[in-house]
């Protein structure tokens, strides 16, 4: 029996990333699929789009909100659907042929396991796709830790992982009972898999890169890219992750922040980043990266 995936899309006044996205999913390998679109606001251009895509061979499903963010949009995507297995896409990014296909062959079609699946991105540069690379730098095979430590510690100039939003393949059952935090405003898949992986839940990825990640620049650019650095350093403390993981948030995502948090003078943002660089326990495996982000963070604050 096919198993119907359904591809949760939030969206809002980006109608035309909004189309390429759709027809990412109308060219998947995997072919029982249902695309069921969150519009989060008062949106005429996306109705009108989406109306354009009704005699499709993959239906679509339209739920209208009052705009409730990302995260609540997302659960009522899920609570929506019709599918026994959910993914999720960002507006902005895109899936590759095969995505499903092989996510599912992956998790072996078993819906009722406790365990999700992410697959590596295509990406580039801001503005220069020319310049494309793939990631998470390390296989989630060949790190060999902790998903915090994954997600936040780095080799290199990069993280080790990376997993986002629009790679993840999830058996609907789990998500309704770990469904993402309403109202958070930034580091919502990361929130939703620490959650997960501290329930049990097991994580697989398929290796190639079956997700493109599109790159902007703010101020238009990805939701989540916004400075809210008081807010992520406030949520990397109620996250069940260990020292190293929470140090290397605090080093990269939060001093990232401060780096370039304009409302503050450049004694100011250097103070607060040596503040946080002398909290750090000094994990024996990370303290190449802990210097190399002290050096990059103060760069940032006296190049501006």
């Amino acid at each position: 029996m096919e198993h119907l995936v359904s591809v949760v899309i939030p969206t809002r006044n980006r109608a035309r990333m909004l189309e390429r996205a759709i027809k990412s999913v109308l060219r998947q390998t995997y072919t029982h699929l249902e695309i069921c679109v969150v519009i989060d606001g008062p949106d005429e251009v996306t109705k009108h789009l989406l109306s354009q895509y009704a005699d499709q061979h993959i239906p679509i499903k339209i739920l209208q909100t009052e705009g409730v963010g990302g995260s609540t949009a997302r659960n009522l995507g899920v609570q929506m659907a019709s599918g026994n297995w959910i993914a999720f896409l960002d507006d902005d990014d895109e899936f590759l042929p095969t995505k499903i296909e092989k996510q599912l062959a992956l998790l072996e079609f078993d819906d009722a396991a406790r365990h999700v699946a992410f697959t590596s991105v295509s990406t580039y540069q801001p503005k220069k796709p020319q310049q494309g690379f793939v990631l998470p730098l390390i296989s989630w095979r060949e790190a060999q830790t902790t998903v915090g430590e994954y997600l936040f510690s780095r080799k290199g100039r990069r993280t080790m992982g990376f997993i986002q939003t629009s790679t993840l393949l999830i058996p609907r059952q789990l998500l309704l009972e770990i469904p993402f935090t309403d109202g958070l405003k930034k580091h919502q898949d990361w929130d939703l898999l620490l959650r997960m992986a501290s329930a049990g839940v097991v994580i697989k990825q398929v290796e190639s890169a079956e997700t493109i990640y599109h790159q902007h620049i703010a101020p238009a650019g990805r939701v989540g890219q916004s400075n809210v650095w008081h807010f992520s350093e406030k949520w990397i403390q109620t996250m069940p992750v260990n020292q190293a993981a929470r140090d290397a948030f605090l080093l990269s995502i939060v001093n990232r922040g401060i780096a370039t948090d304009q409302t503050q003078s450049k004694w100011q943002r250097q103070k607060a980043i040596l503040q946080r660089f002398s909290q750090t326990k000094w994990h024996p495996k990370y303290i190449g990266s802990y210097v190399y982000m002290l050096f990059i963070q103060l760069i940032r604050v006296y190049s501006k």
